[in-house]
């Protein structure tokens, strides 16, 4: 009887949790993706990459069919994955944007493999528990993690003020993630793992080239105060100078420190991802260059 009593309980509770975590972001930042797999269509363009890339593009009102494969801090090995998933949609002499960002080359780790379980064959995904696998999608509740990633979001307007993005015009929040980038390339150096994703970007870039997709390298634009503690020594560091190590015969769409957006707080979210009207902008501009190289 108590036994009973008990897990009826923790039905009860488990059932309004279970809808919590289905309808936060964490749990639906892939919803493009499957809606994709729903209603597949023939495609112009595909982009890839991280969170940056998530909040950066949207070509469907100039009249392109894309499909954004990026997801947050999604590595260079993923990034593959996800195209090779998805492009047999692609048509020929499509168009592939390979998103950069300040880890590109260090990032060895996805952030959270639950949002590549309905995404990628399970073959492709790290390896991963069999009950975690297949209780994400009806009961993932019984995941910790996926409660925890959902209940942070919720949550974000209540943190300290100082960890608002915007406090002190975003110094604070840009200086937070600029030690985070800098401790994890410290490991990636230790751990050669920027040896390994250079390689993985020549993979992608390769990969592209063979069957006939015209690839191109974009960075999305940041605001002024993210991009004084990623400036142009740093990125040269973090990046540039393992990109110029590659010598890939591709073009380069660098916006990061574009004047049409970096002193200009209404096209950003938080320092270093862009809102509604700076992807509508951004898009608009990708689409002339694109043009302008003849992709298009």
């Amino acid at each position: 009887m108590k036994i009973s009593v008990v897990l009826i309980i923790v039905a009860l509770l488990l059932i309004p949790l279970n809808d919590f975590v289905k309808q936060s972001w964490a749990y639906n930042n892939n919803r493009g993706v499957l809606a994709f797999q729903d209603n597949p269509s023939s495609l112009d363009i595909i982009n890839l990459g991280t969170s940056h890339a998530m909040f950066g593009y949207a070509f469907k009102p100039l009249g392109l069919s894309h499909l954004d494969l990026a997801l947050p801090s999604q590595t260079i090995e993923y990034d593959l994955k996800m195209l090779k998933q998805y492009d047999e949609h692609l048509r020929p002499g499509g168009v592939v944007i390979v998103s950069l960002s300040q880890i590109t080359f260090s990032n060895a780790e996805i952030g959270r493999k639950e949002n590549y379980y309905q995404v990628l064959d399970r073959e492709d995904i790290e390896p991963v528990s069999t009950f975690d696998y297949y209780t994400y999608t009806s009961i993932p509740a019984l995941n910790s993690g996926s409660v925890y990633t959902a209940l942070s979001r919720e949550i974000r307007d209540f943190r300290w003020e100082s960890h608002k993005p915007w406090v002190n015009n975003g110094q604070n929040y840009s200086e937070r993630k600029y030690e985070m980038v800098e401790a994890q390339y410290k490991q990636a150096v230790e751990n050669r793992d920027i040896e390994q994703n250079m390689e993985r970007l020549k993979d992608i870039i390769a990969y592209c080239q063979a069957k006939g997709y015209r690839v191109v390298l974009a960075m999305e634009p940041v605001h002024a105060s993210y991009n004084a503690y990623f400036d142009q020594a740093v990125m040269d560091r973090l990046v540039y100078q393992h990109l110029a190590a590659l010598e890939l015969d591709v073009p380069f769409l660098n916006y990061m420190d574009d004047e049409r957006f970096i002193h200009q707080r209404e096209y950003f979210h938080n320092p270093d991802h862009l809102n509604g009207k700076g992807r509508t902008l951004l898009s608009s501009l990708v689409y002339e260059d694109l043009k302008r190289l003849g992709y298009l």
